[in-house]
């Protein structure tokens, strides 16, 4: 399989095409994106191999193999963060985009047109002063329900595909909430397990309520990044910092959905906290993770092991990698 690796940092988007072991970007005057610009998020999705989308401080942008360039995506969104996009897995034409201020975009037609949600999130925050956008799920099992975690305001929860938004947080210790996870029971039953700055939270009610987990392997209370390697899957990747960019940080694994935890074994220290996990279902062995200040780890056994690649980057916001 030929896969490339994406990372979006404060110095644009990285492109690996070695297996991590090598960066390059684009050159601004051919590139079709300022190669200092900040970018907070990319994305991919399976119908569309060599596409790239990437939310910066400059918008919305769109990568193809057959251009080899960044092509400038029209938006309400110009004048915000771009800080999260997903893209619905039925439909590549439905993107959803979340920014700071804490807002929510959404297109039907491949950024032909836009609609602003109303989500009504809080406009101003303690401690990072403006709300922002830290995840976008489409729900596994009901096409219309759309979630989000804001920060610093909680989990939302849209079942008309992001027209209107319910939060949701009675039981969360800290609404500085990162990312989800999702598990669908054979029974019918449904687990969720919900990142934030005080601990990993659950709820065995479709989000309506959430209890604090108690996880004494984790070193901190500040966990960032959940990831499941393959859909639906009882293995959960979560990364942890001392701190929102901290000195430290580390990777937990669980293979019962967070009934217990183990500490993942990595080849070097992280230099902060470990920001971002990037998974694909093309191949559930293979993982990324990144810390903000710029280390770059690979798994190849489905997240028990890691290994530091040689090459460092900036401040690094978002990894994942993609099949091309």
């Amino acid at each position: 399989m030929t896969y490339k690796a994406y990372a979006a940092t404060m110095q644009s988007v990285w492109f690996s095409e070695d297996e991590g072991h090598s960066w390059n970007r684009l050159l601004t005057p051919t590139g079709g994106f300022y190669n200092e610009a900040r970018v907070w998020a990319v994305t991919t999705h399976p119908e569309r191999p060599g596409e790239v989308l990437a939310g910066s401080d400059q918008g919305l942008y769109r990568f193809t193999e057959e251009t080899g360039r960044f092509d400038y995506i029209p938006s309400p969104m110009d004048q915000l963060h771009i800080l999260k996009i997903a893209q619905d897995p039925h439909d590549a034409d439905c993107i959803v985009c979340g920014t700071r201020p804490g807002e929510i975009f959404v297109t039907e037609d491949n950024g032909e047109s836009w609609t602003r949600s109303t989500l009504d999130a809080s406009t101003e925050c303690w401690f990072i002063n403006t709300s922002r956008v830290t995840s976008i799920h489409f729900d596994p099992r009901d096409r219309d329900t759309i979630w989000i975690t804001v920060e610093i305001d909680g989990v939302f929860r849209s079942t008309d595909r992001g027209k209107t938004w319910q939060l949701i947080i009675r039981g969360l210790h800290d609404n500085d909430s990162h990312d989800l996870v999702f598990r669908d029971h054979d029974d019918g039953s449904r687990t969720i397990l919900c990142s934030t700055e005080d601990g990993v939270h659950r709820s065995f009610d479709n989000g309506e309520t959430w209890e604090q987990m108690k996880i004494p392997q984790a070193k901190w209370d500040y966990f960032r990044s959940l990831k499941q390697p393959a859909e639906n899957s009882d293995t959960v990747i979560a990364s942890v910092g001392d701190k929102p960019s901290g000195e430290a940080g580390e990777l937990l694994i669980s293979r019962d959905f967070g009934e217990s935890w183990d500490i993942c074994t990595m080849s070097h220290k992280a230099n902060s906290t470990l920001w971002s996990i990037g998974t694909n279902p093309a191949d559930t062995s293979l993982l990324f993770a990144a810390t903000i200040f710029g280390q770059i780890f690979k798994s190849t056994d489905g997240g028990a092991n890691w290994q530091k690649m040689a090459r460092e980057l900036g401040e690094i916001r978002m990894i994942t990698w993609a099949p091309v």
